[in-house]
């Protein structure tokens, strides 16, 4: 997915100007929190948000607390059938984050993972295994894709809740509306920057679910994987023990410096300071 010098810039540009303000309202965005709610079909109950203005749902559910940790969760994503695609961000922001794609092609369900280290145009990401769960489902009006996501807790340069599965997360999702991708056979394909976004407060020690074992037993008969990348991930993914990306020296431009239960780096990239934007969440903004 080469982009020449000015298309780079372009989604350099575009990218930046849309993701960066996200935490610049995060005290607001603490007020939109994730809920339970169960599916009608699987039964399956997350903890998620229904978004009325982007019409998407979003909901996840974890298995519960061991040693060592699990490294796979559960996520649904609800858009309509007529979004170009949608997206979702498990760590909250664009960078440094396990990234969600999805689009409908000829009622198939195109579910893919991107990385991206700055606010440029995400590429295929390999490393975690997902697999749709039969309640996944493509009409005239909606695309729904559920699915288990393993080896997906971490990934490089990030974590969920920073490493601790009982903090919390700002979850982050995106819409193009009307642009699709540019090969929507391909779940590599290349793709225009989103028309919107949104995001919410997901407390992790409420997302813990004891009958998780129960789901996955229920829907492992008729459960099919995913369309996978078919690009290598720039390194492999953390081994399933991990349960946190190592600390570097200094936390990058736009991520996460702080908040109640953060492990992670506390010092910034040069040119960036930590800025405390609410109790759960401090970011590396430009001093």
């Amino acid at each position: 997915m080469s982009l020449d010098r000015r298309g780079e810039t372009q989604y350099l540009y575009t990218y930046k100007r849309i993701w960066t303000p996200i935490f610049a309202c995060a005290s607001v965005a603490v007020a939109q929190t994730a809920s339970a709610y169960c599916d009608s079909t699987s039964g399956i109950c997350y903890q998620g948000y229904s978004d009325p203005v982007m019409n998407m749902t979003i909901g996840l559910v974890f298995p519960p607390l061991s040693t060592p940790p699990s490294d796979e969760y559960m996520v649904q994503m609800v858009a309509p059938a007529s979004f170009g695609w949608s997206g979702l961000s498990v760590g909250g922001t664009m960078a440094d984050s396990l990234l969600f794609t999805l689009w409908p092609y000829n009622d198939q369900i195109m579910l893919g993972t991107r990385w991206t280290s700055g606010y440029v145009l995400p590429d295929p990401y390999a490393g975690p295994k997902i697999t749709l769960l039969p309640d996944s489902t493509v009409n005239s009006t909606h695309i729904k894709a559920s699915f288990r996501c393993q080896n997906c807790t971490v990934w490089q340069d990030g974590s969920i809740g920073g490493g601790d599965l009982n903090s919390f997360q700002l979850i982050a999702y995106v819409a193009s509306y009307t642009t699709k991708v540019a090969d929507p056979s391909n779940i590599d394909s290349s793709m225009q920057e989103h028309d919107a976004f949104n995001f919410f407060g997901l407390d992790l020690t409420t997302v813990h679910d004891s009958s998780y074992n129960s789901y996955i037993g229920s829907s492992a008969s008729s459960s099919t994987v995913a369309p996978s990348s078919t690009t290598p991930a720039s390194s492999s993914a953390p081994p399933a023990t991990s349960t946190s990306a190592a600390p570097s020296a200094a936390q990058s431009a736009y991520g996460q410096c702080g908040g109640t239960g953060w492990t992670g780096p506390t010092a910034c990239a040069s040119g960036f300071t930590c800025t405390e934007l609410n109790d759960y969440y401090s970011q590396c903004t430009p001093s």
